[in-house]
């Protein structure tokens, strides 16, 4: 086994010590209007569908559209152009439109906006915020992003489903964030024990479709999930996207 399997066989041993040790608020619903943020942490978003109109329109599944994420009032990043992910039920037919929206933490201006093209069955996506953006993340601000899907049978302008969330980036010292590269076993330790949930979601996730044979790799990706009770999405496959269009 090289030094790199080995590194990464550490940094999943870490992670799944640490999924033990944590601990998230139970799961809660925001409510409309959306909250207002706290001076600390993040707000509780939509993690999965709430008031939406898939039953008319949209092929059946049992399982809902889900974001990747903890939705427990700490839901922070320490990049200015973070990687979000989501579970997509449905394929590139079965869907009219998929649109990602991201806006101030008063909801008065959008920052960024793409439509987004699925692959030919479902499976997780991830959308990650251009780098160089002038509209990049500024720290200890909270933001709001929504993921707006209308399915193909749809004739109603609006989304038959939608969720939603809330993202902070937060500062770290000069010398951790030279330090914090992907493969380095002491970055999702540190995002963990942060609640730096966006990027160990997005590092861990990019180790389980890079090394699907590693036991360690795997067991640390479901225990992660399943600390954010969303063990289920464990098996997706990871099924890429296209960015239709977009502006910033």
């Amino acid at each position: 086994m090289n030094k790199a399997r080995i590194l990464v066989r550490f940094i999943c041993t870490s992670i799944l010590m640490l999924t033990v040790q944590g601990q998230l608020q139970p799961h809660v619903q925001a409510t409309s209007p959306p909250p207002k943020p706290p001076a600390t942490g993040t707000p509780k978003g939509n993690s999965t569908p709430g008031t939406t109109r898939p039953a008319a329109t949209c092929k059946q599944t049992n399982k809902p559209l889900t974001a990747l994420n903890a939705n427990n009032g700490s839901d922070f990043t320490v990049s200015a152009n973070p990687s979000l992910w989501f579970y997509v039920p449905y394929s590139q037919d079965e869907v009219k439109e998929l649109e990602f929206l991201l806006l101030d933490g008063q909801e008065h201006t959008t920052l960024y906006y793409s439509t987004i093209k699925l692959a030919a069955k479902p499976g997780l996506i991830k959308i990650s915020l251009p780098a160089n953006s002038p509209n990049s993340l500024q720290p200890y601000q909270n933001y709001r992003w929504y993921l707006l899907l209308k399915c193909s049978a749809s004739h109603s302008d609006e989304p038959d489903a939608v969720v939603d969330g809330w993202i902070q980036r937060q500062l770290v010292d000069s010398e951790r964030s030279h330090n914090l590269e992907v493969g380095k076993s002491q970055d999702l330790s540190f995002y963990t024990k942060n609640n730096i949930w966006y990027d160990a979601i997005n590092h861990l996730a990019e180790l389980h479709f890079q090394y699907p044979d590693d036991a360690v790799i795997q067991a640390a990706w479901y225990d992660l999930l399943k600390l954010l009770g969303k063990e289920w999405i464990a098996p997706a496959a990871f099924i890429g996207s296209t960015t239709v269009a977009q502006f910033q």
